[in-house]
C-alpha cells in the first residue's frame, strides 16, 4: 500500500512539475520588504543586507498574487501551516524520500518553478559553470575558449572569486581539472559541483532559498570563499548560496551589552581576512583572523573555532563574536548572542560552518593596535651538519615552545624530508614563515630565542635569519603570512593535522614520544607545518569550540603526496594518511584533538576529535535547530545520518547523490 501511495504521489508531482514547464513567467518583482535598521533584538543597527528580508506579509501577497499563488507556498516559512493539496503532496512525497532531491525526481522544480525564484531573487540564480571548462573542446558547457584557459591555468591556486571553484577539487569528483591542451576526447562535466548558485546579495535571498530547499528536499550549500580542505561547499545536484559579496564593514566605538563593552566591527559573511585586516589597520585596531588572507572570516573561520597569529593575546576567532545574524533552518531571520538564542549562539561558534544556519553578519570584537616583530630563518642538513645533528636542532625549537607560548607569542613553520620531493641527495630542511613576536620589539624577540639560537651555533648549524619590526599587524602580516602559496586548487597532496596538548611537553617521557611522531610525519610526507600557539582563553567559556584548542601548546598540519587520482591511489594515500603519518601522534596525544577545517577526509573516531565532551550537546541542538536536516556537510554534526553515494572513488568525495544511511 505505502508503495502505491508512493506512486500515486510521485505521477501527481510530476504532472504538476510538467504544467508548469510550459506556463510563462508572470512579470513579478523579487519578494522581498525592506525593515528599518533598528528591526533587531541586538545591540546594533542592521546591515543594509539584513534589512532586506522575506516577513510574513511578504509571503502572504505571494499566496494572493493570481501569477505567483500557485507557488507561493513553496517559499514559505516551515511555521506558516499552509495545507493546499499541493503542499500536501510535497509533503507527503519528502518524506517518503531517503534521499535529496536531484535533477530528475519528481520534486526537482521545473524550469518555470527555477525561473519564478530567480525572478523572486531578483535575477540572482546562475547556473554553476567549472572554471576550467573553457579549456575543454568538447564539454557539456560548449564554452571552449584557449586564451580564457590560459588565464584560469594561470591563476588556478589564487582563484576564489567564483562560484564555480573548488579549494580542492579532489572531492568534486576529480572532473574538469585545467589543463593547457586538453583534447577533444578530454571531458569535463559538472561531477560534484552545485548545480545552481545564488549570488547572495540581501537576506531575503537566502530566505527564499532555505525555504525552497527545505519544502522541495533539495540539497543545500552554504558558500563564501570555498576554502575547505574536505569539499563540504560543494555538493552534485544541489543549490549552492554564495556569501562572497557581502562585504559591509563598519566600525562602531562604544559597544556595550552586559557581556562586553568597547570597540567592535559589524561585518557582512562575506568579508575576508585581508579585507578585515586592511580594515583594523585605517582604525588603527588589531583584529583576530586566520593566516590565510582569503579565508571568509565569518563563515567556517569562526564556526570552526578558528585560529589566529593572535590567538595568544585576544582569543580564538569563535571568542570574537558578540553577535551574529542567522537564517535558520525554518526560513526566519534571528539574532543570536550569549542572551539572544544563546543555545545556537553557543553551537555555531565552534560547531561547524554550514550545519545549524547561514550566518549573514556578525559583530565582532577588536582589540588595541600592537607592535609585531617578525623573523624569517632556516636551516638544513649539509656535509657538515648531519641528519642526527638536524633534528638536535629541530629538538631545541621543539623545546622552547612552551616558553614562546608563554611569551604570547606565535610561529609557523614547515619541516621537510627533502628526499620526498625529489631533492637530489635528500636530507632535511626547517624553515620559520614566520616567528610572529607580538607586542616584543626585536630586543626582546632577540633575547627570547637566544638560548635557542645559541643551541644551533654550539651544534655548528648555520642558519639564515631576517627580523624586522612593525608598528602595526597589518603590515607584518603582509610581509609574512600574506604571500605564502596557500595550495589552493591543488590535487597533489590531501591535509592531516592534531592539537597537541601543553602536557606533552610537560612530562618528558611523553615529550619524546610525541617528538618521534612528528618525526615519522615528516619522513612520510612532502611537507609539516607546524605551529606554536595556545589560545588566551576567556574567563567563561560561552561557545563550542574543541575543547582541545583551550589547552593547546601546538598543532602540526601533514601534507600527503597523492601519485595520481585513480581511486587505487587515492585510497592508498588515505590509508597510510591515516594509519600511517597520523597515527603514532594520535597515540602520543590522547587528550589532544583536531581542527576540523584542516583534517585528515578519513579522521578516525571524528566527533571526538572534532568537538570532544561537546559532541553529544551539539547534536541536541542541531535537532533543534534544523529538524528535517536540510543543512547538511560532511562529517558535520549530525551528518552520521547521511551519505554521498558517490560510488568507488578511493576517497569520499561529493559527486554522488545525498542519501540517508
Amino acid at each position: 500500500m505505502k508503495s502505491t501511495l508512493f506512486f500515486s504521489l510521485a505521477a501527481s508531482v510530476a504532472e504538476l512539475v510538467r504544467a508548469q514547464s510550459t506556463s510563462v513567467l508572470p512579470d513579478v518583482a523579487p519578494a522581498a520588504a525592506t525593515l528599518p535598521a533598528d528591526a533587531t533584538d541586538a545591540q546594533v543597527r542592521l546591515l543594509e543586507t539584513d534589512r532586506v528580508q522575506v516577513t510574513d506579509e511578504v509571503v502572504a501577497d505571494l499566496m494572493k498574487n493570481n501569477e505567483t499563488a500557485e507557488y507561493g507556498e513553496l517559499f514559505a516559512f516551515a511555521d506558516s501551516n499552509i495545507t493546499t493539496p499541493e503542499a500536501r503532496k510535497r509533503s507527503l512525497l519528502r518524506r517518503s524520500s531517503n534521499c535529496k532531491t536531484a535533477p530528475g525526481d519528481a520534486l526537482w522544480p521545473s524550469k518555470f518553478v527555477w525561473g519564478l525564484f530567480d525572478l523572486l531573487t531578483g535575477r540572482a540564480l546562475e547556473e554553476i559553470v567549472p572554471l576550467a571548462s573553457v579549456c575543454y573542446p568538447k564539454s557539456e558547457f560548449d564554452n571552449y575558449d584557449k586564451s580564457k584557459c590560459e588565464q584560469v591555468v594561470s591563476r588556478w591556486n589564487t582563484d576564489y572569486d567564483d562560484p564555480g571553484s573548488a579549494m580542492f577539487p579532489i572531492y568534486t569528483g576529480m572532473t574538469c581539472l585545467p589543463k593547457a591542451n586538453a583534447t577533444a576526447s578530454d571531458t569535463c562535466t559538472l561531477g560534484g559541483y552545485s548545480t545552481l548558485s545564488l549570488e547572495v546579495s540581501n537576506v531575503a535571498q537566502i530566505q527564499l532559498a532555505v525555504n525552497l530547499a527545505r519544502t522541495l528536499n533539495l540539497r543545500l550549500i552554504i558558500k563564501n570563499t570555498g576554502h575547505d580542505y574536505n569539499g563540504r561547499s560543494v555538493g552534485k545536484g544541489a543549490l549552492s548560496l554564495w556569501t562572497h559579496n557581502l562585504k559591509d564593514i563598519e566600525y562602531i566605538k562604544n559597544y556595550k551589552d552586559s557581556y562586553y563593552s568597547g570597540p567592535v566591527f559589524q561585518v557582512g559573511a562575506g568579508v575576508q581576512g585581508f579585507e578585515l585586516l586592511q580594515a583594523g589597520e585605517k582604525y588603527g585596531v588589531s583584529v583576530i583572523t586566520g593566516i590565510c588572507p582569503t579565508v571568509g572570516i565569518a563563515g567556517g573561520y569562526m564556526t570552526g573555532g578558528g585560529h589566529s597569529p593572535l590567538m595568544q593575546l585576544f582569543g580564538m576567532g569563535a571568542d570574537q563574536v558578540v553577535s551574529m545574524n542567522v537564517v535558520t533552518a525554518s526560513g526566519r531571520f534571528i539574532s543570536c548572542s550569549p542572551k539572544l538564542n544563546p543555545d545556537l549562539y553557543w553551537a555555531m561558534l565552534g560547531g561547524g560552518g554550514g550545519t545549524f544556519g547561514i550566518v549573514t553578519s556578525a559583530v565582532i570584537k577588536v582589540h588595541p593596535k600592537i607592535p609585531v616583530t617578525t623573523s624569517v630563518f632556516n636551516f638544513t642538513t649539509s656535509p657538515n651538519v648531519t641528519e642526527a645533528t638536524f633534528w638536535k636542532g629541530v629538538r631545541a625549537f621543539w623545546d622552547e615552545m612552551p616558553k614562546y607560548n608563554a611569551a604570547k607569542t606565535y610561529s609557523f613553520f614547515q619541516m621537510m624530508n627533502l628526499a620526498n620531493v625529489g631533492v637530489p641527495g635528500g636530507g632535511y630542511a626547517f624553515n620559520m614563515l614566520p616567528f610572529f613576536a607580538t607586542n616584543k620589539t626585536v630586543d626582546e624577540f632577540n633575547a627570547l630565542t637566544k638560548p635557542f639560537f645559541d643551541t644551533l651555533t654550539s651544534l655548528k648549524i648555520p642558519y639564515q635569519i631576517e627580523t624586522k619590526y612593525y608598528d602595526s599587524v597589518y603590515p607584518a602580516f603582509q610581509a609574512t603570512f600574506a604571500p605564502q602559496d596557500q595550495a589552493i586548487g591543488s590535487t597533489t597532496g590531501t591535509p592531516g593535522n592534531r592539537l597537541l596538548p601543553r602536557e606533552n611537553w610537560e612530562d618528558p617521557k611523553l615529550s619524546n614520544q610525541t617528538f618521534d611522531a612528528i618525526k615519522n610525519i615528516v619522513d612520510h610526507t612532502i611537507l609539516a607545518l607546524m605551529y606554536h600557539q595556545t589560545p588566551q582563553n576567556p574567563p567563561q567559556i560561552i561557545n563550542s569550540v574543541n575543547p582541545a584548542f583551550r589547552t593547546e601548546g601546538g598543532m602540526i598540519v601533514a601534507v600527503n603526496s597523492v601519485a595520481d587520482l585513480s581511486p587505487k591511489s587515492l585510497a592508498e594515500a588515505g590509508e597510510k594518511m591515516t594509519n600511517v603519518i597520523m597515527k603514532p601522534l594520535r597515540d602520543a596525544t590522547p587528550n589532544g584533538g583536531t581542527y576540523g577545517n584542516e583534517a585528515d577526509i578519513s579522521e578516525p573516531g571524528w566527533q571526538k576529535s572534532f568537538w570532544g565532551a561537546n559532541y553529544d550537546r551539539l547534536v541536541k541542538i542541531k535537532k533543534k535547530w534544523d529538524p528535517t536536516g536540510l543543512f547538511y556537510v560532511y562529517r558535520g554534526v549530525g551528518s552520521e545520518g547521511w551519505e554521498v553515494m558517490d560510488g568507488d572513488r578511493g576517497v569520499q568525495t561529493q559527486d554522488g547523490k545525498l542519501c540517508r544511511v
